[in-house]
């Protein structure tokens, strides 16, 4: 974490990662505004590059959710686009990447965990949403299986939450090992030292190019897990 964000986590009465957040969003809008405010019949530049991934995520809603995919498109934009950006926030001098505080994706994950519930429970009612849980066995194997269910669905924003803190810390952490190698090694006198300076010098390109990809992919891993609760939580009856 860079200093800056420390003295600002230290003054303030809430976690530096609400401001993280609230940039995150920012960055969001000044993105949509600038791909949005030439709208032209043909797309290109921003407006091409936009459309294209909100596209490609309404497509991907289309075949794991279903018909009802077009009330979720601005759920699952929002979680792609939120996440890549708080992730990539990490990797520019002075900032740290919200997605690094397990409140940030806590947060995230139980959006979805409701989400899902909600929509499932308002789709299919009550007593057919849950009775699902019981699963297609015998009656005496119901109730087994009514907990296993149940177990399985609060480790859901569980698994979402510590999978993107996990990999976005791992990122912060060795990216900021790097850097204090290099302040401690490049100022010393001593020749090995300096030398030493040579490899964090060499990999801190590396990792940022493994943290740009590390970005993309944990955002798509989450929306990807998103469609999967919800369109399993609207479709399961059916399935039946």
């Amino acid at each position: 974490m860079s200093a800056v964000a420390e003295s600002v986590e230290f003054h303030l009465p809430f976690d530096a990662s609400v401001i993280m957040s609230i940039l995150a969003v920012g960055m969001i809008v000044l993105i949509s505004w600038l791909g949005t405010r030439k709208l032209r019949p043909v797309p290109t530049g921003a407006q091409n590059v936009l459309e294209s991934i909100l596209g490609y995520i309404c497509q991907l809603a289309d075949d794991m959710v279903g018909p009802a995919a077009n009330k979720f498109y601005p759920l699952f934009t929002m979680l792609f686009f939120f996440i890549l950006v708080s992730n990539l926030m990490g990797l520019i001098p002075g900032f740290f990447s919200g997605t690094s505080r397990l409140s940030t994706t806590v947060g995230l994950a139980l959006i979805v965990f409701f989400s899902t519930h909600f929509f499932g429970i308002k789709t299919k009612g009550f007593w057919g949403y849950v009775k699902h849980w019981f699963g297609p066995v015998p009656w005496w194997l119901k109730p087994l299986m009514f907990v296993i269910e149940f177990i399985s669905e609060l480790a859901r924003p569980l698994s979402l939450a510590f999978r993107l803190f996990g990999n976005i810390l791992a990122k912060e952490i060795i990216l900021g090992v790097l850097a204090l190698l290099i302040v401690l090694f490049l100022p010393s006198s001593e020749i090995m030292l300096k030398l030493m300076s040579v490899v964090p010098i060499v990999l801190r390109p590396c990792i940022v190019l493994l943290g740009i990809l590390v970005s993309v992919l944990q955002a798509f891993v989450f929306m990807i897990l998103s469609m999967l609760y919800i369109g399993g939580a609207i479709q399961v009856q059916e399935e039946h």
